[in-house]
């Protein structure tokens, strides 16, 4: 399918080498306001011959396109996602797929009433350990469950983040919601959420944290930073899940320890190795393209981020909003 990249900062080489290596797929432009990014990334990847253009209207002029890629800021997502969907192209988009619960709901409809594609990166809730990691705790518990995530990581070049409002929130955060909505089977109902910019790392450091209450009771903790290259975390998280008479850490890598009872020595537990999360998004977001069907991108992580921004802002625990999703 002909495709067209929108947005081609450093998050483009990863979607590049994934499509590219897929015969399915066939990029045939590069959309950006900036040439020069354009051109690094031709340079990068000299076996794509694809065109730049400024904006999508120029590309969509001059090339065939099925399918636009959307790697903008996510500022702009909406407003890309909502121009490619009106041309009749189905959208693969980094996350989240919207800022706002309205703008998402928004997309979803559109894709819908069109029988078009529309389908988000969730590389860290998707990833192979993770899941594991997920099943573990489905096997031996039901919950409530008490859970406790911490992230953070460094960025040698924070890009668009630097001019991003709650950068960390916004950008890293929202990879959290979509692993507690795995995590978790209750829909969340409150959180509770700050962000502080920490100067001495950049524009774009800063600490957040969140406490965010579900319907059934369950509770998580999380904390979540743009920091320093010392002592960070994997990237996929460290965390710990609770429950009655039973209690599991993950790495964020290749290894579980688990308690259940009263037993005095933790189980560790190694989990199998797994291709990356991303790859296997992309794979599964083009194996989508080409059944012909796919279900609805989840909302519930936009509905999470939508109300953590909101409390960020305000100072104040937000509710999180009911997340539909169409059938």
């Amino acid at each position: 399918m002909n495709t067209v990249i929108i947005g081609c900062g450093a998050i483009a080489s990863r979607w590049l080498r994934t499509l590219s290596a897929d015969p399915r797929v066939r990029v045939t432009a590069f959309v950006d306001p900036d040439a020069t990014a354009a051109q690094r990334l031709d340079v990068r990847h000299p076996g794509v011959a694809a065109r730049w253009f400024p904006d999508l209207a120029a590309a969509l002029a001059a090339v065939d396109a099925e399918v636009a890629v959307n790697l903008t800021p996510p500022a702009l997502h909406a407003a890309v996602s909502r121009s490619a969907l009106a041309a009749g192209l189905h959208v693969l988009s980094e996350k989240p797929l919207a800022t706002s619960l309205a703008d998402a709901s928004m997309l979803a409809g559109m894709a819908a009433e069109r029988g078009l594609l529309l389908a988000v990166m969730r590389n860290r809730a998707r990833d192979g350990q993770f899941l594991q990691f997920r099943d573990l705790l489905r096997q031996a518990t039901e919950g409530p469950l008490m859970v406790t995530g911490d992230v953070l990581v460094s960025l040698p070049d924070p890009g668009f983040r630097s001019k991003t409002s709650l950068p960390v929130t916004t950008d890293l955060a929202v990879h959290a919601f979509d692993q507690l909505s795995e995590l978790v089977p209750a829909p969340a109902v409150q959180v509770c959420c700050t962000e502080t910019p920490i100067g001495f790392v950049g524009p774009h450091g800063g600490l957040a944290t969140m406490i965010v209450t579900f319907a059934d009771g369950s509770l998580a903790s999380y904390r979540v930073g743009y920091t320093g290259p010392q002592l960070r975390t994997p990237a996929n998280g460290i965390w710990r899940v609770e429950a009655h008479g039973f209690a599991a850490r993950w790495d964020g890598a290749g290894t579980v320890t688990a308690c259940a009872g009263r037993q005095d020595s933790d189980r560790l537990i190694h989990l199998l190795d797994t291709p990356p999360g991303y790859r296997l998004c992309i794979d599964a977001m083009v194996d989508a393209l080409h059944a012909g069907t796919a279900a609805p991108p989840p909302l519930a992580p936009i509905a999470l981020l939508d109300a953590a921004l909101t409390s960020a802002r305000t100072g104040r625990p937000a509710p999180v909003a009911p997340a539909w999703e169409r059938s």
